[in-house]
């Protein structure tokens, strides 16, 4: 994670993901604090940053998109982020395995963001409108030299995602 390209925020984020160490409702609740239980994502299970980031049907569907832009399966949806990453990581070999680390430290942190709007500014996009946020994000990054998320993107084929060409829209 730390070696992986992404602003140092992103991997902060990342690295307390990791270590669930985020406020999300399973934690306020555990310190005793008034909390919303359910996912500001999806409505449906309780909030824990395992959900949010690695089977939330909102990021799934965010995952899905992805997998289809980069060519691949999405993998079956598991209980915690770390096994989520190893089974995404898994799809890719060596420069790719690379670019989609960075790539998922940029997605989840998109979709942390989404939640985050959700909550405190109670604005809400849509999958097919965060797709553009993520497509101009990863444009960004690459600009600012993340390499192996390039190596990744430029292997990406062409999909149609709500009526929207990959060139327009994903990676």
């Amino acid at each position: 994670m730390w070696k992986t390209w992404a602003p140092l925020r992103v991997k902060i984020f990342l690295w307390l993901a990791f270590r669930r160490r985020h406020w999300t409702a399973d934690c306020r609740a555990r310190h005793g604090l008034d909390a919303r239980e359910q996912c500001y994502l999806c409505d449906q299970a309780t909030e824990t940053i395992d959900h949010i980031i690695a089977c939330c049907p909102y990021t799934r569907e965010v995952w899905h998109h992805i997998c289809q832009a980069l060519g691949r399966q999405l993998p079956p949806a598991t209980p915690t982020i770390h096994t989520f990453w190893r089974r995404l990581r898994s799809l890719w070999t060596g420069q790719q395995q690379q670019g989609l680390d960075t790539f998922f430290a940029l997605v989840s942190w998109t979709i942390w963001k989404e939640k985050n709007a959700r909550c405190f500014q109670d604005a809400y996009t849509t999958v097919s409108q965060l797709m553009p946020v993520i497509k101009a994000e990863t444009d960004t990054w690459i600009q600012a030299g993340a390499h192996g998320l390039e190596y990744l993107a430029t292997r990406a084929m062409l999909f149609s995602c709500h009526g929207c060409h990959l060139q327009d829209v994903a990676f």
